[in-house]
C-alpha cells in the first residue's frame, strides 16, 4: 500500500478472513514484547482504487519516545511479524502515528490485537476525537 495518496478512500473493517487463531496468538505475544509498541489493530484495509480484495494490515502505534528512531521501531515490529507469519505471507505494517487521522476509523473496527500501553491509547484516542472537532 505504499505510495498512497490522501485522496484513496480506505475502507477499514474487521477481518473477514483472519489469521489462523495459534498464528494471530503468536504474533500478539511478539507484539506484546516490542518495548516501543503502545498498541496494535489486525484490520482489513480495502482501496478500491487500487484492488478488488481487501488484505490485511496491521496499524501499530508507537509510543512518542520511539518517534525518534522510528525506523529502528518499526523495524522491530516488522521483524516481529516476520518471525510468526508463515513463509511467503505477507502483511503491510502502518505507523498511525503518520496518519492519526485514521485512529477513529481503525478503532470502529474492534480488532485491537495487542495493548501494551493503555494510557498511551487512551491519549490518542482523546487527542483524535479533538482533532475531528
Amino acid at each position: 500500500m505504499s505510495g498512497m495518496h490522501r485522496q484513496d478512500v480506505l475502507h477499514i473493517s474487521r477481518p473477514e478472513r483472519p489469521l489462523d487463531p495459534q498464528i494471530q496468538a503468536q504474533l500478539a505475544e511478539e507484539l506484546a514484547r516490542c518495548p516501543d509498541l503502545a498498541f496494535a489493530h489486525l484490520v482489513q484495509v480495502l482501496v478500491p482504487a487500487r484492488q478488488e480484495r481487501p488484505e490485511l494490515a496491521l496499524f501499530v502505534w508507537l509510543r512518542p519516545s520511539a518517534l525518534r528512531s522510528l525506523r529502528f521501531a518499526l523495524n522491530l515490529v516488522s521483524e516481529a511479524v516476520a518471525r510468526v507469519l508463515p513463509e511467503g505471507d505477507f502483511l503491510d505494517v502502518l505507523v498511525l502515528n503518520s496518519a492519526p487521522e485514521l485512529l477513529d476509523q481503525v478503532e470502529r473496527a474492534r480488532s485491537l490485537l495487542v495493548e501494551n500501553d493503555p494510557e498511551e491509547r487512551a491519549r490518542a484516542m482523546s487527542a483524535a476525537a479533538a482533532d475531528e472537532r
